[in-house]
């Protein structure tokens, strides 16, 4: 029997480049099993959507808010987006939190797809790294103060790992079997 792969488009909006590892991962992940392509939100444009029958979507929050790009994108290719299965996954520090690490709970999450009016196939939400050394003073501070008000990590010389990578794998599985 004929067995075809189908053709799947990863895109990511990243602010420090976490996101993009993470879709990475999942491009390498699946890459034996489907036709995979992956790009940044920002170089969609040349790509036509119609290709693809499936469309995953990785984008970062900073400050409490997915970039802008993330946004206009869907909201350009809403009609697309409903005609194929999907999966859209945040990243976010607030999802280190377990009260605050799905889908449903996670206050980002939650917020940025009633704003686009959009209901992926699969949703899905991350804790991100949080690399103090490479974020320059006002940056620093700004997420230090965060994370003394949210008890979160404080050690300025430090990178942290917040990723829980076995999540990442069970999204990928569910992906697999679109």
């Amino acid at each position: 029997m004929f067995w075809r792969k189908s053709k799947l488009l990863i895109l990511y909006s990243t602010v420090d480049g976490h996101t993009k590892d993470i879709c990475n991962y999942i491009y390498k992940k699946l890459k034996g099993r489907k036709k995979v392509s992956i790009i940044s939100v920002e170089d969609s444009a040349n790509y036509d959507l119609s290709d693809f029958e499936e469309i995953v979507i990785g984008a970062s929050v900073r400050y409490g808010y997915h970039r802008k790009n993330v946004y206009k994108f869907i909201q350009q290719n809403i009609d697309k987006l409903e005609k194929v299965k999907t999966a859209f996954f945040s990243l976010n520090l607030t999802a280190r939190k377990p009260e605050k690490s799905t889908p449903e709970t996670n206050p980002y999450v939650i917020k940025f797809l009633k704003k686009v009016k959009w209901e992926p196939t699969i949703k899905e939400v991350f804790a991100g790294r949080l690399d103090y050394p490479s974020l320059d003073t006002l940056n620093k501070l700004a997420i230090l103060f965060i994370m003394f008000i949210t008890n979160g990590p404080k050690d300025t010389s430090k990178t942290y790992e917040l990723t829980d990578w076995k999540k990442v794998d069970n999204l990928i599985n569910s992906i697999s079997k679109f």
